[in-house]
């Protein structure tokens, strides 16, 4: 009811329709795995248990949990929180809250979203209304600790509204002073703490009084609309993150989003009881900015794709657009997934079928917007799923935590949920007119302002489900590579850039030689410093397309000495000689400016182990009498240094 008393069917079991019913036995599993942290010692916890710990989390917190469940869920997020620095598969990410209203109940539900998605987050709130005070400049007020991120939230009541209706000059005037604010707090965010800014957009906290609100300068719901498109701007330009809460709210209802009475008695800028569906909203932006997003779409085809199965129906028999509403919504679910593959979502079939027949509608279906050259891996046997699902990632060369898993079959989803915990799969139901919005809801693919390095991701993938085919017909791996025809193209940091060199440096820890972590600002600075650091970024391409920036080098340089301070590739590039193309002209460059010796640090973390022999194997020698069992360093002599094998032209 809009403007009326809380929605009875409103409750935490309708919030959450993509995840599975709550299980019988939620309780026991939740009371095992608690018992089992409040055990742990700090520093002496093996990846092998931090593993299990994690993936059991991260399992309970996708369940559709009731209040009882969420208090629990809370509590072991945060007793889970003194671990963080080992349990490595849980990334850690610090919010700070601000805004001009209530938000402490956010925090302890942030901890348990985060769990659901593979984070680790721990919040906290700044001092009540301070946003204005901090957007002025005045203190930090998160304290000394390090903040990842400043989360904005504000109504109206932040800004100062039109002063008079139908007066455009007036709204002009109040949108430019909203605009200037938000611009001012997201440079205090950056500038207090170093922490990227997240601004949401503001839903309405007082009811439309007519649908010519829309039309009438000065009236709230039309300064509102003008505001958000600032803070989508905004976000365009690279100023902040957006977080759209103003969609969300729309998505629920007016009715159901504000609640005036907890409003004027407790300053809420919403309900409490929404607080874990808003929660895991933000956490879906985390889970951006972290890499924590999946990155491939794999699909079942009978009454997914379409109606009815093709191996007894025949592709006459197939139910797909034909003017019927089922048939309708099964295109609908295709064109969304083609939209997803524009956005960088690589879109890959699993299916038990025979391969040929599997094809046929894809081939010859007149209704089929998917056709087989949008598919990058298509599997289609008699095996189990959950194995075919592995082979696909390996395909692809991705790790299961990218994957999701869409299906009509309840008894196919339970079990790629207990075979690959790591695979998200939505309960999409069996009804496809559902299969959009649920998904969506999911959150899975929540990404940042797309660059041209997302929006080729798909084709990258698919080329390197093509150059597996083709290394299986190529016996020597030198012909391989060589028959790749590779290109590096290798430049400065630059500005154009700027934003997806942040986003490789936070997201990578695999073939991360230190896991160093740089704001955008971080890298402007180096990028600046021409004489002192050699900042690097590397892009990569070959016979079947471009893989975008595939790496980052950034080199403290000396008179005599250069030390290498990060080093990370993506791993859709391994094995292809991208380190020794780049140690190659490193090498060279130093030797050019008379430097003796290059000192290589790797960090040993419980993600990393790959490059644990990254500097040997290139030509470096451990340094003698270390005293830091945090870090290793390594050492190579310019003028001793033998080129590397490359088949990569730069």
């Amino acid at each position: 009811m809009i403007g009326g008393e809380k929605d009875a069917t409103l409750g935490r079991q309708s919030l959450f329709p993509w995840r599975v019913p709550l299980s019988v036995d939620w309780t026991e599993r939740w009371s095992v795995l608690d018992g089992r942290v409040r055990k742990l010692t700090p520093g002496h916890i093996a990846p092998e248990t931090a593993d299990e710990i994690c993936i059991a989390a991260r399992r309970l917190a996708n369940e559709r949990l009731g209040p009882s469940e969420q208090l629990k869920l809370e509590g072991l997020a945060r007793r889970l929180m003194p671990h963080a620095a080992w349990l490595k598969p849980l990334r850690q990410f610090r919010v700070g809250l601000i805004g001009n209203r209530t938000l402490s109940f956010l925090i302890n539900p942030l901890r348990a979203a985060g769990l659901a998605r593979g984070l680790l987050i721990d919040a906290v709130e700044a001092p009540y209304d301070s946003a204005a005070s901090f957007a002025l400049g005045g203190a930090n007020v998160f304290g000394g600790e390090k903040i990842d991120a400043v989360a904005v939230v504000l109504d109206e009541g932040a800004f100062q509204r039109p002063s008079r209706l139908s007066n455009r000059a007036s709204e002009d005037d109040a949108v430019a002073g909203a605009a200037q604010f938000l611009t001012q707090i997201a440079a205090a965010a950056r500038n207090l703490t170093s922490a990227l800014p997240i601004v949401a957009t503001i839903p309405p906290t007082a009811p439309t009084v007519g649908s010519a609100d829309v039309a009438t300068a000065g009236t709230l719901s039309r300064f509102l609309i003008r505001v958000n498109m600032e803070i989508a701007f905004g976000a365009e330009r690279g100023d902040w993150i957006t977080w759209d809460l103003a969609g969300l709210a729309a998505q629920l209802g007016y009715g159901n989003w504000f609640d005036p009475l907890r409003f004027h008695e407790a300053k809420t800028p919403f309900r409490i009881e929404l607080c874990p569906l808003v929660a895991d909203h933000l956490s879906r932006i985390i889970a951006a900015l972290t890499g924590k997003s999946c990155r491939a779409l794999v699909l079942d085809l009978d009454n997914t794709l379409w109606g009815g199965v093709i191996g007894d129906d025949g592709i006459a028999g197939l139910r797909l657009g034909q003017n019927s509403a089922e048939g309708e919504a099964y295109v609908a679910f295709q064109r969304f997934v083609l939209d997803l593959r524009e956005r960088g979502v690589v879109v890959a079939v699993c299916s038990k079928n025979t391969d040929e027949i599997a094809r046929e509608p894809f081939r010859s279906h007149p209704e089929m917007l998917l056709r087989e050259n949008h598919i990058a891996v298509f599997q289609a046997n008699w095996e189990d799923k959950a194995s075919n699902i592995a082979a696909i990632a390996a395909s692809l060369n991705l790790g299961l935590e990218s994957l999701v898993f869409v299906d009509d079959n309840p008894a196919e989803r339970e079990i790629v949920r207990r075979e690959l915990p790591l695979v998200a799969v939505p309960e999409v139901g069996s009804d496809p007119a559902y299969f959009p919005s649920l998904i969506c809801s999911a959150g899975v693919f929540e990404h940042l302002v797309l660059n041209a390095d997302d929006l080729g991701r798909a084709a990258s993938y698919e080329g390197n489900a093509q150059r597996v085919e083709l290394q299986a017909k190529v016996g020597n791996y030198d012909e391989y590579l060589q028959s790749l025809g590779m290109t590096m193209e290798l430049g400065r940091f630059d500005k154009v850039n700027r934003a997806r060199i942040a986003q490789l440096i936070n997201k990578s820890n695999q073939f991360n030689l230190t896991t160093r972590r740089y704001s955008e600002e971080d890298i402007q600075r180096r990028e600046e410093n021409r004489e002192g650091v050699l900042c690097w970024q590397a892009r990569l391409s070959d016979a079947f397309g471009a893989h975008g920036m595939i790496a980052v080098v950034i080199v403290h340089m000396g008179p005599r000495e250069w030390h290498i301070d990060t080093w990370l590739q993506s791993c859709r590039v391994l094995a292809r000689g991208v380190e020794e193309t780049l140690m190659n002209r490193l090498v060279e460059h130093a030797r050019e400016a008379g430097v003796q010796r290059i000192i290589g640090e790797y960090v040993p973390t419980a993600r990393n182990a790959m490059v644990a022999d990254f500097f040997p194997r290139l030509g470096f020698a451990p340094i003698e009498g270390q005293e830091d069992p945090e870090r290793k360093l390594y050492m190579c002599r310019p003028s001793e240094f033998s080129p590397l094998k490359s088949f990569i032209a730069v």
